[in-house]
């Protein structure tokens, strides 16, 4: 069967004749409903919400988004005429207008806010670091990174809402509240892609989440400890930073600790007695560890100090969260969670992902190993590196180069 093609229309005229006009016939009807379903099949535009209600398109589009000075009754009919419709956002052509509304240079996408509890200036190290890691990932994206002090006060973050939300700013990471013993916020969660740093907001409880690796870690570290030749590791974290951690630091040491023989349990310091030199004191003397995981404090190394104990000759140290370079354990890498936390709310951005879900998203960030000088034991050649140098992987690799020399 042969087809010539006549006109630029494309428009098939044919040789043949019988059984292939018939073809020719019924290819025709086809594609005469396709144009059919396909023009039925368009989306509702603005326009056509707008000539429905009798508003302009830009009052529409404003109305849709919940934005602008438009009366209740006039939003409401103009969002059941898109029901009616059958009007869905097209995300892409959304995130697209709302770059060109929005952008003041030819490589700007979007402004994203982080909300800190204290200025940047007064803050701690760990609101420093996670600013200096997303600032740079936001660079990278061609977006901004905007700094708003929020409050504890349910009033001023209702109004820290509505000022983001007017301004456009969809995208919202919350640095570790650590200043109210239940922290609680006040947004309106539907407008902004929220990603909260570390587990400290206790409402709502259903914000995704960037966080440090501490159980893993603190369980690895016991072992590596053991592996190291301590026998009595006796845990000192101050309660305060064990309930920022929702227990996770007592969690994993009870556990630990019920798989010793009763009389060789060491109870940790925080379950003792309160926080204070003389419960340190009492504690020590009974117990007589070799080794103490402590969290980054500054009590601790003073309170040995006055018992005459030389760390590490008399007694080792291992710390999570630690900050001093001399000091061997655990060090945070906040300007990766800082990175991190940027990645994931450009994440739920691009997959149109507001408000709170039923069931959150949770990166874990492990802590990275510090060396120190803490200890009398090292434990740097049981860890496992990258490439197999350290550890299990590293001891296997060298019997196997043995076997086979």
């Amino acid at each position: 069967m042969s087809f010539t093609s006549s006109g630029a229309s494309g428009s098939v005229g044919s040789v043949a004749t019988g059984n292939q006009a018939a073809t020719i016939a019924a290819m025709r009807v086809i594609d005469q409903k396709a144009a059919m379903w396909q023009a039925k099949s368009v989306p509702s535009t603005l326009n056509q919400i707008a000539r429905k209600v009798g508003v302009s398109a830009a009052t529409v589009s404003l109305a849709l988004r919940d934005m602008g000075r438009i009366s209740e009754t006039t939003r409401a009919r103009i969002k059941e005429a898109a029901r009616q419709l059958d009007y869905a956002t097209n995300p892409i052509i959304s995130r697209a207008c709302s770059m060109v509304r929005t952008s003041q240079s030819a490589d700007y996408r979007e402004t994203l806010a982080l909300l800190v509890e204290w200025p940047l200036e007064e803050a701690g190290y760990y609101e420093v670091a996670i600013h200096r890691g997303a600032l740079a990932h936001t660079a990278t994206l061609g977006c901004k990174l905007e700094v708003f002090v929020m409050s504890g006060k349910r009033g001023e973050q209702q109004r820290l809402s509505r000022m983001l939300h007017a301004r456009g700013i969809r995208g919202l990471i919350i640095t570790p509240r650590l200043w109210d013993t239940h922290p609680r916020l006040f947004l309106d969660w539907d407008n902004f892609a929220t990603v909260q740093v570390e587990r400290t907001i206790w409402s709502p409880d259903k914000l995704h989440c960037v966080a440090t690796a501490d159980y893993h870690r603190f369980v690895e570290s016991m072992h590596l400890l053991k592996r190291a030749g301590y026998r009595r590791i006796g845990m000192a974290i101050e309660p305060r930073q064990d309930y920022h951690r929702r227990g996770i630091f007592n969690a994993a040491y009870l556990g630990l600790q019920s798989k010793i023989p009763a009389a060789k349990q060491i109870p940790s310091l925080m379950s003792y007695g309160p926080w204070c030199e003389a419960t340190f004191r009492a504690w020590m003397e009974k117990y007589n560890p070799d080794v103490l995981y402590v969290h980054q404090n500054p009590d601790i190394f003073p309170w040995i100090a006055n018992l005459g104990l030389r760390v590490p000759q008399d007694i080792s140290v291992f710390a999570a969260n630690v900050q001093d370079p001399a000091v061997s354990g655990l060090r945070r890498d906040y300007e990766n969670i800082g990175r991190s936390a940027v990645a994931m709310v450009w994440m739920l951005l691009g997959n149109n992902m507001f408000g709170l879900v039923e069931n959150p998203c949770c990166w874990l960030i492990d802590e990275l190993w510090q060396s120190g000088t803490t200890l009398s034991h090292p434990i740097d050649k049981y860890i496992a590196r990258p490439g197999g140098r350290g550890g299990r992987g590293a001891r296997a690799q060298r019997q196997s180069a043995a076997a086979a020399a």
